[in-house]
């Protein structure tokens, strides 16, 4: 033999049987003749096995280049203790059983990690699959429950008297004038989308002209939270105010000022404006430059054109004692527009007032 190098060369070629039948044969000899030669090969076969107990080299490999992949840091740390403990213990079949287990442990964790992350995915596919099944179901659920809703059709033909009313609350509480709605027994709120609505009396105040009407399904909400308050401080003289409502089939706008801080021949109750009004205007709220409802339209005078009465808000706010539970008044005591520009108030304030129609029997 040449020397260390070659003869664990020539080892492994003749463990491997890579040599034709004359090098086996000398080599065989040797052997035979000396027998630290003999050990090695011994060892070097005990190995090979313990390796062949993982299947075969090209399993070991195979997952020794995924674990090095998925963290290179550890398994360089990992491979390099394998490595010193090999070189180290290379005549020692005992410690080739050791890195047998090992290489069982590695591939083992590698299994474990790759199971748990494929496993992962699947939960999480499997639950985007259930949330998008939830989804269609709250749709056909939502579809099913409109075909079963009783909803009162609007009644054929025009209607006898027509208002202006606003949102208190997102479930269906509306205000408008007493006289509206006084003595009919058909009354339907059109919200935004002109879809009409079967709404009944809660609450009135006849003297201060005030009706606090509620829709009657019991699912209806408006699509967001009140963005207005209901100011219960009284606004000075000269302040200035907007009003929207339905004189005509779309919302107009109109604006003016405070004239006085009583009514028709010193109405405490009711303010004067300076403000454009017309037939259908009744109920629309009086709105101040910061967004707050300060009042209610209530009337005009017939001989002029810019003088119109409106109900102070205070007397909205007492009729709230007389309406049931499900009413909830702090929907309308935080003020979510004040800081807004004329424009975007009404577009935010539009969605909450409503046209009322009354119809006979």
């Amino acid at each position: 033999m040449n020397g260390p190098i070659n003869t664990y060369e020539l080892i492994e070629k003749y463990c491997l049987d890579l040599m034709d039948d004359r090098e086996k044969l000398f080599f065989e000899m040797e052997i035979e003749k000396n027998p630290a030669l003999k050990s090695a090969v011994y060892d070097h076969k005990t190995l090979m096995l313990s390796f062949e107990h993982m299947q075969d080299r090209d399993f070991i490999h195979s997952t020794l280049d995924h674990i090095h992949s998925s963290s290179r840091s550890n398994t360089d740390a990992v491979l390099n203790q394998l490595k010193l403990h090999v070189n180290k213990y290379w005549k020692t079949a005992s410690v080739a059983a050791s890195v047998a287990f090992m290489a069982s442990i590695l591939t083992f964790m590698v299994a474990r990690n790759v199971y748990q992350r494929d496993n992962q995915n699947s939960v999480i596919q499997l639950k985007g699959y259930i949330n998008n099944i939830e989804k269609e179901q709250k749709k056909i659920n939502n579809e099913i429950a409109k075909v079963k809703k009783k909803v009162t059709p609007v009644p054929v033909g025009p209607s006898k008297f027509t208002g202006t009313s606003f949102a208190l609350t997102q479930n269906g509480y509306i205000v408008t004038n007493f006289h509206v709605i006084d003595g009919y027994s058909k009354i339907f709120t059109f919200t935004s989308d002109n879809v009409g609505h079967q709404t009944e009396v809660v609450a009135t105040d006849e003297e201060n002209d005030l009706a606090i009407l509620k829709i009657t399904e019991s699912d209806f909400k408006f699509d967001s939270k009140i963005p207005y308050s209901i100011k219960k401080s009284n606004p000075s003289i000269a302040q200035r105010i907007y009003s929207l409502g339905f004189p005509k089939e779309d919302i107009v706008y109109n604006e003016g000022y405070i004239s006085s801080t009583t009514g028709f021949q010193g109405d405490s109750s009711h303010y004067q404006l300076e403000l454009p009004s017309s037939s259908g205007m009744s109920g629309s709220p009086i709105v101040d430059e910061s967004g707050n409802i300060v009042g209610i339209i209530s009337d005009k005078l017939s001989q002029s054109e810019g003088i119109t009465f409106a109900v102070k808000s205070k007397a909205l706010i007492n009729l709230f004692k007389k309406l049931p539970k499900d009413f909830n008044s702090n929907e309308i005591a935080s003020n979510q527009i004040k800081s807004d520009s004329r424009s975007n108030q009404i577009k935010k304030i539009q969605p909450f007032v409503c046209v009322v129609k009354v119809y006979n029997d």
